[in-house]
C-alpha cells in the first residue's frame, strides 16, 4: 500500500514538473496574452491529479471608470455567459477574487457561503481556489479554479498553483516590458523620423570631425554622406562670423554646456544658407566631452524675410521692439539704433536704454502713457520727442504697441513700433504757419490771431488780468498802392509790421487782419494808459517818412482800443467795440486814436 501511494506520489511530481515545462513552453511563445493565458488554462485543467471542475478564468489588474483598482477577466474556460457579464469587471475587495487581490493571499472556498458575493440564481453549488499572481509584491491578477461542492483545501494542489501562477507573473511581466519596449521603439523610431524630416542633424567628434550625418544635412550642404564623414565642419565655414564668434563656441561645448545660436554656413556649390543650431556635448563618466550632437533648423527664409524687413524699416524709418514683462529683456530692431543714433557695438537693448533717449520734457508723459496702458489693457498710441545720443538732435517719434496676455489677464508682453516722423512733423507745423501766419508781413493771421486771444482771454479771466485790444488801418496807403505800385505798396506794409513787432512785447499778439488792417493784443498791459503810450507811439513812428526804393513815403494810421474788462467781457464785444472807436478816431482826423466809450455805441 505504501508502494503504491509513494508511486502516485512521484507520478504526481512528474506530472507537475512536466506541466510547468510545457506552461513554460506555452508563455514562451509569440500568442498574444489573453490566447496565451487561455492556453495555460488548458493546460492545467488537463491535469488529472488535480480535483478541478473544468472551469477558470485569470482576472489582472486594471482600472474602473473612476480610477479605482479592479479586476477584469481576460481569458476563461467554461464559466457560461451569466459569470462573465456578472464577473467581468470585479472591485478589489469584492467577492474571493476581490479579497485575494487586495490581501495577495491565496484564498480557499470549499462552497459558496456569505464570503462569496456574487451570486446569482440557477448558481451551481462549488468551491474555489483564488491564486493571486504576484510580482515583487504587486498584484498583477488572480488565477481562479472552481472546485467540487466541499472539496477541501489540498495543500499539494494548493502549492503547485502557486507555482503556476508565478509563471504566469513572469508571464506577463515579460509581455508588458516587451509592449513597453516596443512602444519606446516605435516612439523613437517616429521621433527620429519626424527629427529627421524636420531638422539637420550631424554627430562630430571632440575635435569636430563628422562623424554622422543625416540626408537633411546633405540636402541642404549638397555635400554627399561620404563626402561629410571624416570632414571637419570648417569645410561649411562662412565669412559672416568673426572668429570670436566660434571660438565663445567652442568655449561653451568644451566646457560640457550646451550651445544656441544662428549660423550662416555655405554650401558645397558656393550659395549660403542660414540654421538656427543647437549643439550638444555628450559626456563621458569624467564629465568630459566625447563627442558633440548638432541639431539644426533651416531658417534662410525667415533670415531673407527678416532682411527685407530691416531694409524696409529703414527707408521708412520704422523699428520695432518687444518687451517681456516677465523677464524685462527687451528686443529692438537695428533700425530702432539708428534713429535713436545708439552706435549697435555700445549700447544694449533695455528698457533704461530707450528712456534715456526720450527728450526730458517728454519723459514723465511717455512714462505716464505707457503705464496707463498697461493699467487699462488698451493699445498704446503716441508722439513725442527724443534727443539722438550720437548728434544730440531733437527727433520726433510716433510709438505703437499692443499687449499681450495671460490666461489670468496679466500683461506678460508688449510688441510695439517706433517711427521717425521729424519730416512729417516739420511739414505738419510749416503747414500749420502757412494757415495761421500772414504770407506778406511774417504776422499772425486773422485765424491765429482769434485763437491766441480766445487762449489769452480765457487765462486773464482766470488770473484776473487785463487786456488791451487795439484795432488799426493805415491812413493815405492807398494813394501809395497807385502811385507806386503793389511791390512798393507790399515794402510799405513790411515796414509797418516791423514797426508793430519792435515795439510790442513777446507775449503780445499781432496780426494784419488783411490789407492795411492790423490788430495788436496787449497781454495784461500795466494799465490802461499803457494801450494809450503804446498807440501814440506807433502814430509817431508811421507818419514817420518811409523810404522805399527811393521813394519817400508817408502815411498815417487810426487807432481804435477796447480793454477788458473794463470795456466788454467776451471776445466779439472787444473786436465790436475796438472797431467803434477805430472809426471814431478817422472821423475825428485821422493820425490819433480813440479808447472807447459806451456812447459810440449811440452816435
Amino acid at each position: 500500500m505504501q508502494d503504491a501511494q509513494a508511486l502516485n506520489g512521484d507520478c504526481r511530481i512528474a506530472e507537475n514538473e512536466h506541466a510547468l515545462i510545457e506552461l513554460f513552453g506555452i508563455v514562451s511563445g509569440h500568442q498574444p496574452l489573453e490566447q496565451m493565458l487561455a492556453s495555460c488554462l488548458d493546460r492545467l485543467l488537463s491535469l488529472s491529479w488535480l480535483s478541478l471542475l473544468p472551469k477558470a478564468g485569470i482576472f489582472l489588474t486594471g482600472k474602473g471608470v473612476n480610477g479605482a483598482s479592479v479586476l477584469q477577466l481576460v481569458a476563461e474556460r467554461n464559466l457560461g455567459e451569466e459569470v462573465r457579464q456578472r464577473c467581468g469587471t470585479v472591485r478589489f475587495g469584492e467577492c474571493l477574487c476581490g479579497r485575494a487581490a487586495q490581501t495577495g493571499e491565496p484564498i480557499h472556498a470549499a462552497c459558496i457561503d456569505t464570503a462569496h458575493e456574487i451570486i446569482y440564481p440557477g448558481m451551481q453549488p462549488h468551491g474555489h481556489y483564488n491564486i493571486p499572481i504576484l510580482a515583487e509584491g504587486q498584484v498583477l491578477g488572480v488565477l481562479v479554479f472552481y472546485l467540487p461542492h466541499g472539496t477541501a483545501r489540498d495543500e499539494a494542489q494548493f502549492a503547485f498553483l502557486c507555482r503556476c501562477a508565478g509563471v504566469l507573473s513572469m508571464a506577463i511581466e515579460l509581455r508588458s516590458k516587451e509592449q513597453q519596449l516596443k512602444a519606446m521603439n516605435r516612439e523613437l523610431m517616429f521621433q527620429k523620423e519626424t527629427l529627421d524630416h524636420h531638422a539637420i542633424v550631424s554627430v562630430a567628434d571632440v575635435n569636430g570631425n563628422i562623424t554622422y550625418a543625416n540626408r537633411k544635412f546633405c540636402d541642404i550642404s549638397g555635400y554627399s554622406q561620404a563626402e561629410l564623414l571624416g570632414q571637419n565642419h570648417r569645410i561649411l565655414k562662412s565669412d559672416e562670423h568673426a572668429n570670436a564668434f566660434y571660438d565663445d563656441m567652442w568655449q561653451t561645448i568644451t566646457s560640457g554646456q550646451v550651445w544656441h545660436g544662428e549660423i550662416k554656413n555655405k554650401k558645397r556649390n558656393g550659395d549660403h544658407y542660414w540654421v538656427s543650431a543647437t549643439i550638444v556635448p555628450c559626456l563621458n563618466e569624467q564629465g568630459e566631452p566625447f563627442q558633440y550632437i548638432a541639431i539644426r533648423t533651416d531658417i534662410t527664409e525667415r533670415k531673407s524675410i527678416e532682411s527685407a524687413l530691416q531694409q524696409a524699416q529703414k527707408i521708412a524709418g520704422i523699428g520695432s521692439w518687444s518687451l517681456d514683462l516677465l523677464t524685462d529683456k527687451l528686443l529692438w530692431s537695428d533700425e530702432i539704433y539708428n534713429i535713436f543714433g545708439m552706435p549697435v557695438d555700445q549700447f544694449r537693448a533695455s528698457f533704461s536704454a530707450f528712456l534715456d533717449a526720450v527728450h526730458p520734457d517728454d519723459l514723465e508723459y511717455v512714462k505716464e502713457q505707457y503705464q496707463g496702458s498697461l493699467e487699462g489693457r488698451f493699445p498704446y498710441n503716441i508722439e513725442h520727442r527724443i534727443v539722438r545720443r550720437d548728434t544730440g538732435e531733437v527727433r520726433w517719434v510716433h510709438e505703437m504697441c499692443a499687449h499681450q496676455y495671460s490666461a489670468d489677464g496679466q500683461v506678460i508682453r508688449s510688441d510695439g513700433t517706433v517711427q521717425d516722423i521729424t519730416g512729417r512733423k516739420e511739414a505738419q507745423d510749416a503747414i500749420h504757419r502757412l494757415a495761421m501766419t500772414d504770407q506778406l508781413t511774417g504776422l499772425a493771421n486773422r485765424n491765429q490771431f482769434h485763437q491766441r486771444f480766445e487762449e489769452a482771454l480765457k487765462l486773464a479771466k482766470r488770473e484776473h488780468k487785463e487786456l488791451a485790444l487795439i484795432l488799426l488801418d493805415l491812413d493815405m496807403f492807398k494813394p501809395v498802392n497807385d502811385l507806386y505800385g503793389h511791390q512798393v505798396g507790399d515794402k510799405v506794409l513790411k515796414a509797418v509790421a516791423g514797426l508793430f513787432t519792435r515795439y510790442s512785447r513777446e507775449t503780445d499778439v499781432v496780426a494784419r487782419f488783411g490789407g492795411d488792417e492790423f490788430a495788436v493784443l496787449l497781454v495784461h498791459p500795466d494799465s490802461r494808459s499803457s494801450a494809450q503810450q503804446y498807440a501814440q507811439r506807433i502814430i509817431e513812428k508811421i507818419i514817420e517818412p518811409i523810404i522805399i526804393d527811393a521813394h519817400e513815403i508817408r502815411i498815417g494810421t487810426s487807432i481804435g482800443i477796447a480793454t477788458y474788462p473794463a470795456d466788454a467781457a467776451g471776445a466779439d464785444e472787444l473786436i465790436l467795440y475796438a472797431d467803434k472807436a477805430l472809426y471814431e478816431a478817422k472821423r475825428q482826423g485821422r493820425n490819433t486814436y480813440c479808447m472807447f466809450r459806451p456812447s459810440l455805441l449811440n452816435p
